[in-house]
């Protein structure tokens, strides 16, 4: 057993780490590109690229393994089937089980790996990805200002803004509009014909001509007052130079399995005495959506070993390919599913539990069906060939 579970393994490490690879550059391609387009428009560094690839890893590699690790059970079993390997096994009295067990052990093993990675690692990358993030977004805003596009670097801070043109003899911005405090409840809408975007003193200076203030009245009424000027300043947080800072704010992506446990609890307890219920249920769904996702995707990989060997069994000759293209077909159905679970879970069609559970319960599910009805085909073929395997023996008296 032992022989015949190294065996199997040496079969599924080789695939796994292609198929690990392969998934992960994939993934990460877009992330690239995009990346890539925002620092030649920032102009700096390379080396923060690099670092921010680095942060965007764990992120990556959570959700390859579960891929890859259907791969490469496809892969294994479907090697050993186009060379015979399968049916000389049977052959020699190997039972089905006896197969199944080596994969689907380091299928739960994947699954634990997954799953500390999801909890210690991906936290702490997605924390340091935002705040490297923030701070490239804050640099150099100039070099990314596009006609009629709307300028979001310093959206959490609740600015916007943007303009129409550009004039080609001032160089200045024309029709410039600016939405500020979006946040607070108590909206600025600024708007100015004319503006130029500098730098003094390491900050930023938005300077503001010809132009109108809109801001809701004092006295807490529906009213606005309006307020027009012929020049004005708007102080920016940004800089001329990337400066580095630490990220105060978590989200339930940069929280570990037990601070988001805590996060949840706490907003079960102020639903019931918040003042907007619509937004705290909604925040309520996302952080058990993130909840649960921590756990799923990580047990992803025992639903696609449970799918995985039988599968693989039933894959004959050009093993190979058949047994990948199965598997980008499981693969596909499974995240089609887990798309799905997320949004029915934000929306509250499901409740969040269920919604991101449902893609490994239905492969699962499926995987288990098949490998019932493979165990059970064995003992029927046995039954009717039961009287085949039982040897006669005819003694016949010799006359002398």
């Amino acid at each position: 057993m032992a022989t015949l579970a190294r065996y199997i393994l040496k079969e599924f490490f080789p695939p796994f780490i292609i198929a690990l690879l392969c998934f992960t550059f994939i993934l990460i391609f877009d992330d690239l590109f995009r990346m890539t387009k925002l620092f030649v428009q920032k102009g700096i560094s390379p080396l923060y690229l690099v670092e921010l690839l680095i942060y965007v890893m764990p992120a990556t590699i959570v959700v390859a393994i579960p891929m890859a690790s259907l791969v490469a059970i496809l892969l294994a079993l479907g090697r050993l089937s186009t060379h015979n390997e399968i049916v000389a096994m049977k052959a020699h009295g190997i039972a089905f089980h006896q197969l199944m067990l080596p994969l689907l052990s380091v299928a739960m093993l994947l699954s634990i790996v997954d799953l500390g990675l999801m909890d210690y690692a991906l936290p702490q990358a997605n924390l340091a990805y935002a705040a490297l993030k923030r701070d490239i977004r804050k640099h150099n805003p100039a070099l990314v200002l596009e006609e009629s596009t709307v300028m979001k670097e310093l959206e959490t801070e609740g600015k916007l803004w943007m303009y129409e043109s550009t004039d080609a003899n001032t160089g200045r911005m024309q029709n410039v509009k600016i939405w500020d405090s979006i946040w607070n409840g108590k909206p600025r809408f600024i708007h100015a014909q004319e503006a130029t975007l500098g730098f003094e003193n390491g900050g930023a200076r938005l300077k503001l001509y010809n132009g109108h203030t809109y801001e809701p009245a004092t006295d807490n009424s529906q009213n606005f007052r309006i307020t027009r000027f012929q020049e004005q300043q708007l102080a920016l947080r940004l800089t001329e130079d990337l400066e580095r800072g630490e990220f105060q704010s978590h989200t339930p992506r940069t929280m570990r399995i037990a601070q988001l446990k805590t996060f949840v609890g706490t907003l079960q307890t102020t639903l019931k005495t918040s003042k907007n219920p619509g937004y705290a249920l909604k925040k309520l769904r996302y952080a058990e959506v993130e909840y649960h996702k921590k756990f799923s995707i990580p047990f992803a990989c025992l639903a696609f070993g449970l799918m995985g060997v039988p599968l693989g069994l039933m894959v004959k000759r050009s093993g190979r390919m058949i047994g990948f293209g199965i598997g980008l077909a499981v693969i596909l159905v499974y995240y089609l599913l887990l798309q799905a679970g997320q949004s029915t879970g934000l929306n509250g069609m499901l409740h969040p539990a269920l919604a991101m559970w449902l893609p490994n319960i239905v492969i699962g599910t499926l995987g288990i069906v098949i490998n019932i009805g493979m165990i059970g085909e064995g003992r029927l073929r046995a039954w009717k060939h039961r009287d085949r395997n039982i040897p006669l023996a005819i003694n016949r008296k010799v006359e002398s």
